[in-house]
């Protein structure tokens, strides 16, 4: 140890360790000295952008200096060439903001091109034996992929140890570049980092300095490495997401409403709004099941709650009913036998829905029959343009083990319209007096306007009217159902 050096000794006022706690926090780089220039303390930022400096060792880097008293001296130190601190600031934010992995491989790219290199690639593996580049060169403006063999990869001398994470980094000289497997651009000076996250190898990224810019400083490698850690946490998040993605679609496609079936005799219409938009599923839900002899079952219902805990409950409802129709078609039926298996799966969460038969008369209209969970009873649109409510008495279901379910019987002539709703109509809540709601006298003089329509159009007109009414304000589980006879003529 060279002479006069003295670790965490007490200068006059304060302490050598008090000193090393003020410049802990520091973005520059900082270094106290003693009367002999010897380091006794380096900060974070110091230790990043000096990797060679060492407590106890000369300092032999250039600085500005400021005297601290009894022989100590602040040391600003310069920042190496190539080394840029806002750099890795940009690159943390940018790549912490990247969720795809394609975005977040191409902002891996124009990083380096703006700050490390004149051309970059990132390699990482892909099916079938292959690795994937995604590379770009200063001047383009667009960051290119590509796939190649790992043979092809393997020509470059070390990079497939990089690739694997086996070695911490490799250099590639003037006469290994022109053998990328890809048009990389003019030979240069090429160092390669892998990209490695939880001991997991992602990749590896490879930059390359045109000749006559001359081989990488040791700094500036320390900036591609430290620039690879980043790359290699954005990497493994931006995968992760896309995996988690792609079980969150999956699910998702399962809660979703199935496409309408072609009724014979009927013109089906529907609308759906969950409240959690983003989430594109929720509490409400709607199905029509069409059977060999022309006849369907339709449902419409509303799990308590919304969001993704209530479209969970409700796509066990959907399947468990649509089991259930293998063994019973009648509607109070199906009820009974849905709550009791609901309750003795230990359901948590009730539900209200209406169920309903049809069957197309000789005359061109239909014969419905209705029972009801403890739903909003639905509207019925005659010709004339007057609205009736179809009254079916029931508790709501999943919850209780003694509740009764009753039938009731419609027919619904050419033309007209049989509206089945959740209660997100009924309590939608005026964009101008939140405690107004929207409620069953409204929705009926909404659905008399519709007279004439088709069921599309009905579904449109009340749609509209809803949202109208709402305007942007938040919003329960919206759901409409039309279940019209074919108009005659």
């Amino acid at each position: 140890m060279a002479q006069g050096h003295r670790v965490d000794t007490e200068a006059p006022g304060i302490a050598l360790p008090a000193w090393r706690r003020l410049v802990d926090g520091l973005r520059e780089a900082v270094a106290i000295v003693d009367e002999d220039d010897v380091i006794a303390v380096l900060n974070p930022a110091a230790t990043t952008l000096h990797p060679a400096l060492r407590p106890g060792t000369p300092l032999t880097t250039p600085a500005r200096r400021q005297a601290l008293g009894d022989g100590w001296t602040a040391c600003y130190l310069d920042t190496p060439a190539g080394w840029d601190r806002a750099f890795l600031d940009e690159a943390l934010n940018r790549l912490a903001s990247a969720t795809d992995r394609a975005d977040t491989l191409k902002a891996v790219v124009e990083l380096a091109l703006a700050h490390l290199a004149d051309q970059c690639a990132v390699i990482v593996p892909a099916p079938r034996g292959r690795v994937e580049w995604w590379y770009g060169a200063k001047g383009t403006t667009e960051v290119v992929r590509a796939r190649t063999t790992r043979q092809s990869a393997g020509l470059v001398t070390g990079l497939l140890d990089v690739l694997d994470g086996a070695v911490p980094h490799a250099v590639f000289g003037r006469e290994s570049t022109p053998d990328l497997p890809v048009d990389f651009g003019e030979p240069g000076h090429a160092h390669a980092v892998p990209l490695v996250k939880g001991g997991t190898s992602l990749g590896a990224l490879v930059v390359v300095r045109r000749v006559p810019g001359g081989p990488f400083t040791a700094a500036e490698i320390d900036a591609i490495r430290r620039y690879g850690d980043h790359a290699a946490r954005a990497l493994e998040a931006a995968i992760r997401h896309g995996e988690q993605s792609r079980v969150v679609d999956v699910l998702r496609a399962d809660l979703l409403p199935k496409p309408l079936p072609d009724v014979p005799g009927t013109l089906l219409a529907t609308a759906y709004h969950p409240a959690a938009r983003r989430a594109e599923v929720g509490g409400d839900f709607y199905d029509v099941h069409l059977r060999e002899d022309g006849s369907a079952t339709f449902v419409l219902g509303d799990v308590c709650g919304n969001g993704l805990e209530a479209a969970v409950h409700s796509g066990r409802v959907r399947r468990s009913l649509h089991t259930l129709l293998l063994v019973e078609q009648r509607p109070a039926h199906l009820l009974y036998l849905l709550n009791a298996a609901l309750v003795a799966a230990g359901s948590k969460l009730f539900t209200t829905l209406v169920v309903g038969t049809l069957v197309q008369a000789d005359d061109g209209g239909l014969h419905l029959t209705l029972a009801s969970g403890g739903h909003p009873p639905p509207m019925l649109l005659h010709a004339g343009g007057t609205v009736e409510e179809v009254v079916a008495r029931g508790g709501i279901v999943g919850v209780l083990t003694d509740v009764r379910f009753q039938e009731t019987t419609v027919t619904v002539k050419p033309g007209e319209t049989l509206l089945l709703y959740s209660d997100g109509i009924t309590e939608a809540r005026a964009e101008s007096n939140r405690e107004e709601l929207f409620g069953e006298e409204r929705l009926q003089a909404v659905l008399a306007e519709c007279t004439g329509q088709r069921a599309d159009a009905t579904i449109d007109t009340v749609r509209r009217a809803v949202f109208d009414w709402l305007g942007p304000s938040e919003h329960d589980d919206i759901t409409l159902l039309a279940v019209q006879a074919v108009p005659s003529g």
